[in-house]
């Protein structure tokens, strides 16, 4: 009977810790288009749509690669997401390879800063100023694909940290509006 008890339990515990692994592993290969995901504080973080004006669905990120067709304004890559929290991120004259994340964002449309934000009701965590936060890696990048990964520390205005760890993304031109 004690043989069986241990044999049980050693079960469950085996059980128990794979199943909590999982949870906090990224699966997102970024190998299809239009994937977007990350871990936050080692937790899984996928944007989700919401409703749009009659119940139509919106996409649940959205992105660009762009100067605003105005050639006084940098090129600067952004996206935003939506769901658990919103999620900006942003890098001015990004290049193909490493991309310093060294800016604190005035807010979710900022495209003058390289940095990111995340936020909901109770949160609000940025990049700070003059400081390597984090980077974008980016292995392809054009105004209709972008592929790439990312990692960044963040901090609330109590001097708490947010690791974002593990981003990935493959955006195609479909997933660039709503």
């Amino acid at each position: 009977m004690k043989h069986l008890f241990l044999k049980t339990a050693l079960f469950l515990f085996a059980l128990t810790l794979f199943s909590c692994e999982g949870n906090n592993l990224n699966t997102n290969d970024s190998t299809g288009d239009d994937t977007f995901s990350c871990l936050v504080n080692g937790k899984l973080y996928t944007p989700s749509a919401g409703t749009g004006i009659n119940g139509g669905d919106i996409r649940p990120f959205a992105w660009a690669y762009s100067n605003l067709g105005n050639s006084n304004i940098p090129m600067f890559f952004k996206i935003t997401s939506g769901g658990e929290y919103t999620l900006s991120l942003v890098s001015i004259e990004p290049n193909i390879g490493i991309n310093n994340l060294n800016q604190k964002l005035d807010d979710t449309v900022d495209f003058t800063h390289s940095g990111m934000i995340i936020l909901n009701s109770l949160i609000f965590y940025n990049t700070k100023n003059n400081q390597n936060n984090g980077t974008i890696i980016f292995t392809e990048l054009s105004e209709t694909k972008a592929v790439g990964t990312f990692e960044c520390t963040l901090y609330n205005d109590n001097g708490d940290e947010l690791k974002v760890t593990e981003g990935k993304f493959n955006l195609s031109l479909d997933s660039r509006t709503n």
